[in-house]
């Protein structure tokens, strides 16, 4: 019976880590940062009608915290790279550059393009949307895990009829304990994309302030010189 129950309850925790795994997958979709995961939603189609995944088309390096660099493997890739990464994550900004000489991947005379992708920046209405994402994916997330906790209990209890009630109350705190583990877990990817969303939120805030103030150095420094000719006049 110990094996038996040990089975269900082993099936319950795969099942809820599953649901917890989409979640952080989900997280790592709304992309604040550059996220490689991020990558594995492009699906790149060939002028034959061929799909294929972004490493077979093209070389892929994290630039910085914010930006991905692509080299498309042939120079055919380029466009439908490009369109895949529209179709994906349409809130990317895309760039085509060319390459300097050091920078090259391909050793031919032929003029070599790179693509630069970059985050969108997190001001107030995209730090609201993405905040409002989280909280939705989050409570989804939640009760996924309710339920299997519900379905799993009354598939223990049923497994366990005749059973000793020490016996029994041993399982549901061990059925108890995997949920609550599990709403830890989603808990903490919700507080860390919270965080990280807050962070880039400030970091565009303060560019903001930053703009603003020079702004409004260059508008007095104008107010200074007009005034000063004035009485230069007078």
């Amino acid at each position: 019976m110990r094996r038996a129950v040990g089975t269900l309850l082993g099936e319950m925790k795969n099942k809820m880590g599953g649901y917890a795994v989409l979640l952080q997958y989900r997280y790592m979709n709304m992309c604040v940062k550059a996220e490689p995961a991020s990558l594995l939603s492009l699906e790149v189609i060939d002028r034959e009608g061929e799909r294929l995944d972004i490493e077979k088309a093209a070389f892929v390096m994290q630039r910085n915290d914010f930006q991905f660099e692509v080299v498309p493997k042939e120079e055919e890739f380029l466009f439908p790279i490009c369109k895949a990464f529209v179709q994906a994550h349409p809130e990317f900004k895309q760039e085509v550059i060319k390459s300097a000489d050091e920078d090259r991947l391909h050793i031919d005379d032929k003029e070599e393009k790179h693509i630069i992708i970059t985050m969108p920046e997190v001001d107030k209405n995209r730090r609201d949307l993405l905040m409002d994402g989280v909280s939705s994916l989050y409570d989804e997330c939640g009760m996924q895990l309710d339920k299997t906790k519900s379905d799993y209990t009354v598939r223990l209890l049923s497994k366990m009829e005749g059973e000793s009630p020490n016996d029994v109350d041993e399982a549901k705190e061990n059925l108890e304990q995997a949920y609550n583990q599990h709403k830890d877990i989603i808990k903490t990817y919700r507080e860390n994309k919270e965080k990280e969303i807050e962070e880039a939120y400030q970091r565009w805030q303060k560019k903001q302030e930053e703009k603003d103030k020079e702004q409004q150095d260059k508008h007095e420094a104008m107010d200074e010189k007009a005034a000063k000719t004035l009485n230069f006049d007078n």
